[in-house]
């Protein structure tokens, strides 16, 4: 075989080999930009679905509380505050509502003091329903849908009508039933889908972290009163104005 032969069968065996390697370049690059925009849409199909979710997704809180997680009734302004920290389904609070629920609604009225009622929900091992969740989620839906004065009802209502520990607890379709009858309006859908859930554990363990150790605990002004009596929530009251 003569020299040039050889050369020239080197050269085309070289151009070959230069050309597989570009049809592979090309063929690994079409494949990077295929998984690229793959992943891009998949990213961008996660973004677009995160925001539709999150537009679609109900609002926290109900927008009559607090940040704190309280519902305040009378002047939101006023200079002195009683809060009542206080769990549906707990039975020292049903019985601190009938000693003392009267007293509160009085403060209430009262120039220069508003009461703020703070639910939470540590007790569903007391009912085989989350009852304690399922009334305070009730509890929000109604403070959303009406006014100061339907509220207390409904309120009033919850402990007068309080289901003994250890059983189911009021159905949802009796929640309802008594929020309407307090008159709050369109709260049915609320109340069944427990629309506030992810509100009522999120303020229930804030409560706990900020160093409630039980139910009911009442505040003025930021003091534990250990006396809880009509007498003695007057007194504390009174101790307040006059600071």
């Amino acid at each position: 075989m003569s020299k040039p032969d050889k050369t020239a069968r080197a050269e085309a065996a070289r151009k070959v080999l230069e050309a597989e390697r570009a049809r592979r370049r090309r063929t690994i690059a079409i494949q990077v930009g295929v998984v690229v925009l793959v992943v891009a849409a998949v990213i961008g199909g996660t973004v677009i679905a995160l925001q539709q979710g999150s537009d679609d997704a109900p609002s926290a809180a109900p927008s009559g509380v607090t940040d704190d997680g309280g519902y305040v009734v009378g002047d939101p302004d006023a200079a002195v505050t009683v809060e009542v920290v206080e769990d549906f389904q707990c039975p020292v609070c049903q019985a601190f509502e009938e000693a003392s629920g009267g007293v509160l609604q009085d403060l209430a009225a009262t120039d220069g003091v508003n009461v703020s009622y703070r639910g939470i929900a540590f007790l569903d091992r007391a009912s085989s329903t989350e009852y304690s969740s399922r009334a305070l989620n009730a509890s929000a839906c109604v403070i959303e849908a009406a006014d100061t004065e339907v509220w207390t009802d409904f309120h009033q209502q919850l402990y007068l009508q309080q289901p003994p520990e250890g059983g189911a607890g009021l159905p949802d379709s009796e929640l309802v039933a008594i929020a309407e009858a307090a008159g709050a309006d369109g709260v049915e859908s609320c109340i069944r889908d427990r629309t506030y859930d992810a509100w009522v554990e999120s303020t229930t363990d804030a409560a706990f972290d900020e160093g409630v150790t039980g139910t009911p605990t009442v505040y003025v002004d930021g003091e534990v009163v250990e006396d809880v009596s009509p007498a003695g929530l007057q007194a504390a009251v009174d101790e307040a104005l006059a600071s």
